[in-house]
């Protein structure tokens, strides 16, 4: 759950653009998970950090050599005490926290089961984070850390120093983060104002005092044009981060799908489907769905990897396709992350075929030997401002509806019929339906 890290790009890019830098100090802001400290630690500079978060604050205090009062105030957790020993043990014991008690005010059977399941294993749990703590922060040292407002840190770091920062994109980001935090643990903590445009605007002029400076976030930063020296998008579906610093070498990393030719017949706009057809799946790799996706999804839907993808086969020939994977969410047990019918064909509904086929007990199966858990409900979402979706009625029930972006989560019945039964379904009701 924790969001204080950066990629392995990003890290390279500052590994880089710090390697020229001639100042003795360098003034971290927003630390998170300490990962650009760790970058430098070898370097020779005097580093000094800052956050406001009790995991980062309690990792910062333990790097700086200082202490800090955290305490369990919540009865149900008292548990925990043991483990909240100043250092290592401490910082290990929040950082399991950070999933633990995510969810803490939800009570659907995914998150108690998951906070029964850390209690259960908690001692193994809890020694495996202890080493990988220890191991992650070896040889790590601050000349000093602040447990305080960024932007007021940025006033106070010298001019003749390096500063770089992060800062949070999103108005009030770590206050939802760490809302079960609060509920659980009491500690002295920081005063700072909520992050916005306005102060964000004011930290920019304070940054650009310094001799060397680097920020970073996943939209642009008014006040930096011209001053861009990187751009940084792991993933199709992510946002690129843009990366700025007072001198530096332009670099760019993008992402790239792979793709797979898919040696199969495709279904064309003359050929017909009947209740006589035949109606099969294949397995596909994630190479051949992306071929399949890049020529007949919305260009405008970021792509995704499925644990399962399937193509849709009718009488030997190729119709449509489907992404299937496990639940992460409190919605169904299985969750499609896509489906989509060739182009073209001579039926408007073809993609209730394919939801058909998605439902049908063989798929049920198929996910339950895949995900070694029971299938009962299959879940997806249609990307759309409309109250519903048509391709889904008659299969799936509205869950929820989303905004920003718009969309409608939908809820069906996993095994509802054979595949040949959906077929037949499928063939009475909406086959009539021609372009």
């Amino acid at each position: 759950m924790f969001v204080g890290s950066i990629n392995k790009d990003l890290r390279a890019i500052v590994s880089e653009v710090t390697r020229s830098w001639d100042v003795e100090d360098i003034y971290i802001g927003c630390s998170g998970n300490f990962t650009i400290e760790r970058i430098l630690k070898n370097r020779g500079f005097n580093l000094y950090g800052n956050d406001v978060s009790l995991y980062s604050c309690t990792i910062g205090s333990y790097l700086a050599g200082e202490d800090m009062r955290v305490e369990i105030k919540h009865d149900d957790w008292k548990w925990l005490e043991p483990y909240m020993k100043a250092g290592i043990p401490r910082i290990a014991t929040l950082l399991l926290c950070t999933t633990m008690l995510d969810g803490l005010h939800r009570d659907e059977p995914f998150f108690v089961r998951r906070r029964k399941a850390y209690r259960d294993q908690w001692e193994r749990l809890h020694d495996e984070t202890c080493a990988k703590v220890a191991k992650a922060l070896d040889g790590l040292k601050l000349k000093k850390f602040f447990a305080g407002d960024v932007v007021e840190w940025a006033s106070q770091a010298p001019n003749n120093a390096g500063f770089i920062s992060f800062p949070p994109t999103y108005k009030g980001g770590y206050e939802r983060l760490y809302r079960a935090f609060e509920m659980v643990f009491d500690w002295d903590e920081p005063k700072y104002e909520i992050f916005d445009r306005d102060r964000l605007a004011y930290m920019v002029e304070r940054v650009k005092e310094k001799k060397h400076w680097m920020m970073a976030r996943d939209e642009p930063i008014p006040g930096l044009e011209g001053y861009e020296v990187g751009r940084v998008q792991t993933s199709l579906r992510s946002k690129p981060v843009i990366v700025y610093a007072s001198k530096a070498k332009p670099k760019i990393t993008m992402p790239h799908q792979r793709t797979e030719i898919v040696k199969l017949p495709r279904m064309g706009e003359h050929d017909e489907i009947t209740e006589n057809s035949t109606i099969a799946v294949k397995k596909i790799s994630q190479g051949q769905m992306n071929t399949l996706r890049s020529l007949y999804l919305n260009h405008g839907i970021a792509p995704a990897s499925a644990s399962i993808n399937l193509a849709v086969i009718i009488d030997g020939k190729l119709i449509g396709a489907i992404g299937l994977s496990k639940s992460n969410h409190s919605m169904g047990d299985a969750y499609i992350m896509s489906d989509f019918v060739i182009r073209p064909l001579q039926y408007k509904r073809a993609s209730k075929l394919v939801l058909a086929v998605a439902v049908s007990k063989e798929i049920k199966r198929l996910m339950e030997q895949t995900f070694n858990v029971k299938v009962d409900e299959i879940a997806t979402t249609a990307f759309t401002d409309k109250p519903a979706s048509m391709k889904y009625r008659g299969l799936f029930e509205v869950h929820s509806r989303k905004e920003n972006p718009p969309r409608v989560n939908y809820i069906g019945k996993a095994g509802r019929w054979s595949m040949k039964e959906g077929l037949l379904w499928w063939v009475r009701n909406h086959s009539k339906y021609k372009r």
